[in-house]
């Protein structure tokens, strides 16, 4: 099945729905005034669902426009969209009985330049973990991809592993490269579907975390702030080094807290609707080996 046999089902489906009075808007994507990127579109009448598109320009995580809306939504959703929502869910964010998900599966987005989009090189997710109707991918294009995702179990370096491999100098080296970069513009927050805070930590007044001088250490502080709010709550989108002007390659940093969060407590984020959040929980039997240096349980 090809993207345009995809988005043809696509666009059935929420015809139907907007046709019957099931939902009262769909959040989809369309093309933008150059046709060549997709960007968010909303649709309300049945005659401008033909707006709708569906290809490997598909970035944008939608999940976030579903928020304190009241009416009944349908949301085009890749797994990272359907993932957020598991999360939303999770997080009193939303109520499930107003949003109708439309899965699609996903061989994977790519940027203008034909590569692939930022987290889904090494995505291990094709179908959405959650779906009122699944939209099926090609078995030939999920072939392809599961091949290309197999890239982030190659080539994906542990927590553990990186303290082994890097010296602290050369790991305090590189995320102040990546810093020097930053302008603190937020954008990276802004794109993030785990950011939905009415006010930021960073700009909160007491205390007052962002100085007036915009030095490096705010930035740090910013980010590493962001990561720890983000550990086992990411669902590895990519949003945030997708939308950076800057380029700042920051997504490394999170990663590590997502894979460490899998790893010590068996914990995926937007998996599984009943799971609780790793961090979110407590047990006795906890193994502490990422926060306090050493296997507790082994003392």
């Amino acid at each position: 099945m090809s993207f345009k046999k995809q988005e043809n089902q696509m666009i059935e489906v929420c015809t139907r729905l907007l046709t019957e009075g099931e939902v009262d808007v769909v959040i989809g994507f369309s093309s933008d005034q150059l046709g060549g990127c997709a960007i968010p579109s909303f649709i309300r009448k049945p005659l401008d669902v033909k707006d709708l598109k569906w290809d490997d320009t598909c970035t944008p995580n939608l999940a976030k426009y579903v928020i304190e809306r009241k009416e009944k939504v349908a949301i085009i959703a890749k797994p990272c969209d359907a993932r957020a929502l598991v999360m939303y869910q999770i997080e009193n964010q939303i109520d499930r009985n107003h949003v109708y998900i439309i899965g699609m599966e996903c061989p994977g987005m790519k940027l203008s330049d034909g590569t692939p989009a930022p987290g889904c090189q090494e995505c291990t997710v094709r179908t959405p973990p959650i779906f009122d109707i699944l939209i099926e991918a090609d078995k030939i294009q999920t072939f392809e991809v599961s091949e290309l995702s197999s890239n982030r179990e190659n080539s994906k370096t542990s927590f553990v592993e990186s303290s082994m491999e890097w010296e602290l100098e050369d790991r305090l080296k590189r995320f102040q490269d990546e810093m020097q970069k930053c302008i603190l513009c937020f954008s990276c927050r802004q794109a993030c579907y785990g950011c939905y805070c009415k006010t930021c930590f960073i700009e909160r007044d007491v205390p007052n975390w962002l100085p007036q001088d915009l030095d490096i250490s705010t930035k740090m502080m910013f980010h590493l702030g962001r990561a720890m709010h983000l550990a086992g709550r990411c669902v590895e989108c990519g949003a945030c080094e997708r939308v950076c002007p800057s380029g700042v390659k920051i997504r490394y940093l999170i990663q590590e807290l997502t894979d460490l969060c899998h790893e010590q407590y068996g914990y995926r984020a937007g998996m599984d609707m009943n799971e609780t959040p790793a961090m979110a929980t407590f047990s006795l039997g906890d193994r502490e080996i990422g926060f306090l240096g050493g296997d507790q349980n082994e003392s």
